[in-house]
């Protein structure tokens, strides 16, 4: 898991609520201007599976998160432009829950992260996790954002007869498995043909032996 973390806090932590999204469909984008490029990593399809409050966010709708890279003096200059006094100055985003485009700025390093998940192959589940306190307008601040990424194949803990849950060995690595099932299918289909090519040599001696 990795996050991305405001560098100093005004906030009450005690506020803190939190929002997990599963998240199913990730794209990228760069834009090349001076002084530097900046990279966009867009989470769309994101369904809310967690809601402190119950109240935030509507667990049927999809929501998408758009994350922007931004430098030490990005954020510099972001909160030499806050001037109200309700607005906290170490929140990295906004969550608006009635719009789609909900922007949260993170450093290069967590960038990084969502620039690669951007693109891997399917069988990865990734959810992202955001800290989130009211703030005026109806709209919630950013003050965190976390990405998980797990693999999405269910599994189910081993229990006893009394239903306790009881220690096993670990699963495979997936490449194991699927090698050990290839080898599994690859005997299943030899066996039936040595069956028969046994079966023929013997009726073939066996009628040698009648011969003599």
């Amino acid at each position: 898991m990795i996050s991305a973390t405001a560098t100093s806090s005004t906030r009450d932590f005690l506020k803190d609520q939190f929002l997990n999204f599963n998240c199913y469909k990730f794209s990228r984008g760069i834009r090349a201007a001076r002084p530097l490029s900046r990279r966009t990593v867009s989470a769309e399809e994101c369904l809310c599976t967690r809601d402190t409050t119950d109240k935030i966010c509507d667990r049927n709708t999809m929501y998408s998160l758009h994350f922007r890279e931004t430098t030490v003096q990005d954020e510099a200059w972001f909160k030499d432009q806050i001037t109200d006094p309700d607005i906290p100055v170490d929140r990295i985003g906004i969550f608006n829950p009635n719009d789609r485009l909900n922007f949260i700025n993170v450093p290069t390093e967590f960038l990084n992260v969502l620039w690669k998940a951007a693109i891997a192959a399917d069988g990865v589940l990734r959810s992202i996790e955001l800290t989130v306190q009211p703030q005026k307008g109806g709209s919630w601040a950013v003050f965190e954002a976390y990405l998980k990424e797990e693999i999405a194949e269910t599994f189910g803990l081993p229990v006893d007869k009394q239903s306790r849950p009881k220690i096993g060995p670990p699963r495979a690595d997936p490449v194991v498995a699927e090698l050990r099932a290839l080898r599994a299918l690859s005997w299943g289909r030899l066996l039936p043909g040595v069956i028969i090519i046994a079966a023929g040599v013997l009726i073939a001696l066996w009628i040698a032996k009648l011969w003599r």
